[in-house]
């Protein structure tokens, strides 16, 4: 029973951590995982480009409506409006063009919010990789 006993302090005392090893940050630990991230950091800025790209391929602007009346009927006409820097344009859409102009329009409002998802990812991980050498917030409350 002591054998046992005296076998099971010398796993502890193999897998004990070191203490200069507290100061250092997870990134600096282990090779692997600051790989994974600089992968993760490479497929995020590859996919933010790509959306980038579509964006610029999609209108701009918002959809609105001018109503006239005229001899007691209400005529409706569908204008886009966008920015062309400091101008304000407004673009005539004729109707027959008006729904593929609307899902266009829903399609670079999702491209758009995932863009910023994108960006602040990429954000996060360059904070990540940038913090070695520091402690992170774990490690300086022990």
């Amino acid at each position: 029973m002591a054998n046992l006993s005296k076998k099971k302090k010398e796993k502890v005392a193999i897998f004990h951590h070191k203490r200069h090893n507290n100061d250092m940050s997870v990134v600096e630990k282990d090779a692997v995982v600051s790989g994974m991230l600089k992968d993760e950091l490479k497929r995020c800025e590859e996919a933010l480009g790509a959306i980038r790209k579509a964006l610029s391929a999609l209108p701009k602007g918002s959809l609105s409506i001018r109503a006239k009346l005229y001899k007691n009927k209400k005529y409706e006409y569908y204008y886009l409006k966008y920015r062309e820097g400091q101008r304000i344009v407004n673009q005539h859409i004729a109707s027959n063009n008006l729904e593929e102009l609307k899902k266009k329009l829903a399609l670079r409002k999702q491209y758009e919010q995932e863009a910023e998802a994108y960006e602040q990812r990429i954000e996060y991980l360059k904070k990540l990789l940038k913090t070695k050498g520091r402690m992170s917030g774990a490690q300086k409350n022990k």
